[in-house]
């Protein structure tokens, strides 16, 4: 099979891939648009750490994609990290390919490889044990300290449940297609090599190897031979590629080589295989292991390197004819030592010299880098300098933050996002780069395949202009798509302990009250172009983004016609195309009602108007009893302590369905009234259903009472600024509380409304945003702009006086504060 074509298989959401050599460019034109084109998008690559920065120092072409779309994080060993595997993991099952290509061009496209595939489903078997036992292996080199690779875990495993629950097991297991297998490792006790030995329990009558590199006396392949004890070896190589030490030949009689005979002619025999044929079984090893001690080990040696291999048991010659070996296995083919040149080894590549050249790990949110530096440095005797794409110098200021744990920074001065990273000292000298991690875009690059139900629910907001209760339909989509692995859980300021290095560098973030999170945030960044979002990477982040829209924000302002703008309002509420020609004619100054009408069309007109009622009436109840819906919501979930962002945007999207469904006159009054579109249900007054009444207790929902449940929300400190998505919500508040105070109703409704909301503004206000500077600052005054274009002439107010409330209230909060402009 061409192995490149197995990243494009379905219904995986993760991988995590192991190599030795890294190609960016292979990596990125053949590996990752397969895998991102078949839905996995949560992809960590790990290769060995020196060869990482062999490559970013000139070996491969800088990456265009690393730290966006995929994270990269070197491993080391005691010599060198070899393993080949490629995991992926899905909702319903898993499956790994242990085989011997790195990812370069010729590992993907041009050598000869061998690969090995097992696949599990959500039910244990042996497939699901020797796949979780490869997620173990690897969680040795997924750092749990990093931000950016302990989300990628989380939301894997939260995509997983089964993962959650799996065993375990390297043991040897009989698999769904009656044969055997088992998943070896280095890290054990002992060598994968004695442990392959140990898997054999019959005598062999032949040991076929297949490796591109041999120890130079043999000391893995005289171990094997030893305890093994076969009638013959045969060992298969290429006398065009001279590695075999010919000289040490002598130490097993009973070895015999096999020319490669033209086999697959042109590739160089990356392969790497063991295959103890005995009488009854072929039990094969292939991987990443050459036939070295360094990687096999021997009896009382585990061995140097980091590999991974698959043990197979199948039937007799079942590998031999799979792999077409029995063309080259004859006794034809035999070449003598005498025949074979002098061995021609590679030049060594300069691993100590690479490992010092190693800067540390960069990561970035937003505007704050955090660095680990590797443990050869002194962050006090060298400064950092940010690269670009191409590897240009970033001009911009790094503005050290405290921390008590990992060296962060304040990036200012620029627009231009961090690729790279390099540390520059006092001499001039000048590390490797290192990739920077950017937590927020790769947050939003990892998503989901999204089903036909969810594409459904999505399309439907790009249809639509205004705000209705579809949203709510829509969230619930997108909602029960999240997983909740702490649902059960209350909240807790207690970190989780780090499941990587015990060093204390970085703790796993806390979940923190809003009053705690407040306390300990940093001003908001000025930098426009920065965005904090604590939905990125959730689906529910789409629903934001289509509030926004309507609101003309982020140069989507709406350019609509109002006809046409009530048209696809009708259509959100699906209440008919009734109000057009009566809004056309006042719009003309048509005079209603003079024109004599036949008995026949003022009975048709008079069936019309109790349909429009009985339609208005059905949506106004709809959107009352979806405000009571979601009180009862924050009811049920501030008694368990679990308000999160989830339902500030829902708190946002219901306030803005009922300024969109509101209008500024009365059902209770007669004669004239003010036009309106179909979506408008909702008076001004004259009733209890009224729209400052409605939003009012909304607001009071989650601002009100003795115990508001504001108080109750919880927010992770990865982010050390309010989020965007937050900010946004409060704002929609701020305008919501003075839209109800500035309401064009009766005085006596007017002051009653803001003797109950006046108190509970002031309270959310201080609580939400609780500085001048931020109440009054650009995000915030954004958003009141917005809506007061999208809603205040429909509610018959000016939206000066919304604006101007704004900034009453908060001057009278903030009396003594310095004034904003």
């Amino acid at each position: 099979m061409k192995l490149y074509e197995r990243f494009a298989d379905k219904f995986y959401h993760t991988s995590i891939l192991t190599t030795f050599g890294i190609d960016f460019d292979a990596y990125e034109n053949i590996v990752l648009p397969r895998l991102r084109g078949a839905g996995c998008r949560n992809n960590i690559v790990i290769p060995d750490a020196r060869m990482l920065t062999h490559a970013l120092t000139g070996a491969s072409t800088l990456p265009n994609h690393a730290g966006r779309l995929y994270t990269v994080t070197g491993a080391t060993a005691r010599r060198v990290f070899h393993p080949k595997l490629f995991l992926q993991i899905g909702r319903k099952g898993g499956r790994i390919i242990v085989g011997s290509a790195n990812i370069t061009s010729s590992g993907l496209a041009g050598n000869l490889e061998l690969v090995g595939t097992i696949s599990c489903g959500e039910e244990d078997s042996a497939e699901q044990r020797i796949v979780a036992a490869a997620w173990q292996y690897l969680t040795r080199f997924v750092s749990y300290d990093q931000e950016a690779l302990r989300g990628q875990q989380d939301w894997m495993l939260a995509r997983a449940p089964w993962l959650r629950h799996a065993i375990a097991s390297s043991e040897k297991m009989g698999l769904a297609d009656q044969t055997e297998a088992a998943f070896l490792t280095t890290g054990e006790e002992t060598g994968i090599g004695q442990r392959f030995a140990d898997l054999i329990d019959r005598p062999v009558t032949r040991l076929i190897v297949v490796s591109p590199y041999w120890d130079r006396d043999l000391t893995a392949l005289c171990y094997l031979n030893k305890r093994l004890l076969p009638e013959e070896v045969s060992v298969v190589i290429d006398p065009a590629v001279v590695q075999f030490p010919k000289d040490a030949a002598s130490a097993l009689p009973n070895m015999k080589l096999y020319r490669r005979n033209g086999f697959r002619e042109g590739r160089f025999i990356h392969a790497k295989t063991i295959i103890a044929q005995t009488q009854n079984a072929d039990h094969v090893l292939l991987g990443s292991a050459n036939c070295t001690h360094a990687a096999l080990g021997r009896e009382g040696y585990v061995g140097e390197n980091e590999e991974v291999c698959l043990y197979r048991k199948l039937p007799p010659n079942t590998i031999i004819q799979a792999l077409d070996l029995a063309r080259i296995l004859d006794e034809e083919h035999t070449i003598e030592t005498a025949e074979i040149g002098e061995p021609e080894l590679d030049d060594e590549l300069p691993l100590e010299e690479l490992a010092e050249q190693a800067p540390g790990q960069f990561e970035v949110r937003v505007d704050v880098l955090v660095w680990r530096p590797a443990p050869s440095i002194d962050p006090a005797g060298c400064t950092i300098e940010l690269l670009d794409q191409n590897g240009a110098v970033i001009p911009c200021r790094l503005s050290p933050l405290y921390s008590d744990r990992s060296p962060r920074f304040q990036i200012s001065g620029t627009d231009v996002r961090p690729s790279f990273a390099r540390l520059v000292f006092t001499d001039d000298h000048r590390t490797a780069p290192a990739i920077v991690t950017l937590i927020d875009r790769l947050s939003s690059a990892i998503r989901e395949t999204r089903s036909r139900k969810t594409e459904n629910a999505l399309r439907g907001l790009d249809e639509e202009t205004e705000a209705g209760l579809m949203l709510m339909e829509v969230l619930d989509v997108l909602e029960r798509l999240e997983p909740d692995t702490d649902k059960d859980k209350a909240p807790t300021s207690i970190p989780k302990a780090s499941r990587g290095n015990n060093d204390g560098s970085d703790a796993h973030y806390e979940v923190l009250s809003y009053e705690h999170f407040i306390a300990g945030r940093r001003p908001r960044t000025s930098q426009a172009s920065l965005t904090h979002n604590s939905l990125a990477g959730s689906e529910v982040t789409l629903v934001r983004g289509f509030l926004n829209r309507i609101l003309g924000m982020d140069g989507q302002r709406d350019e609509i016609d109002e006809a046409d703008d009530d048209d696809l309002m009708r259509d959100a509420f699906n209440l008919g195309d009734e109000t057009d020609n009566a809004e056309a004619a006042i719009a003309a100054g048509a005079d209603f009602g003079k024109e004599k009408k036949s008995p026949e069309e003022e009975e048709r007109e008079e069936a019309a108007r109790k349909r429009k009622a009985a339609q208005r009436k059905a949506t106004k109840e709809q959107l009352v009893s979806a405000a009571l819906k979601f009180g009862q919501r924050i009811k049920e979930r501030q008694e368990t302590g679990k308000l999160d962002n989830h339902d500030i945007l829902r708190l946002r999207a219901l306030l803005m369905i009922i300024a969109a469904a509101s209008w500024k006159g009365s059902d209770a009054k007669k004669g004239d009234q003010p036009p309106r579109a179909s979506i408008q249900v909702l008076p001004a007054e004259g009733e209890k259903d009224s729209w400052p009444f409605v939003m009012g207790r909304l607001l009071f929902t989650v601002f009100g009472s003795n115990d508001p449940a504001i108080r109750r929300l919880y927010l992770s400190n990865e982010h050390d600024q309010i989020p965007d998505d937050i900010v946004e919500c409060w704002a929609t508040c701020y305008w919501c509380f003075q839209s109800c105070m500035q309401a064009s109703i009766s005085e006596i409704e007017k002051t009653r409304i803001t003797k109950h909301l006046s108190p509970i503004a002031s309270y959310a206000y201080t609580m939400t945003l609780p500085t001048k500077a931020e109440l009054l600052g650009e995000d915030v005054m954004t958003i009141i702009e917005g809506m007061n274009a999208r809603y205040a002439e429909k509610l018959g107010i000016e939206p000066a006086a919304i604006e101007n409330g704004h900034r009453s209230l908060v001057e009278n909060l903030f009396p003594l504060d310095q004034a904003v402009t």
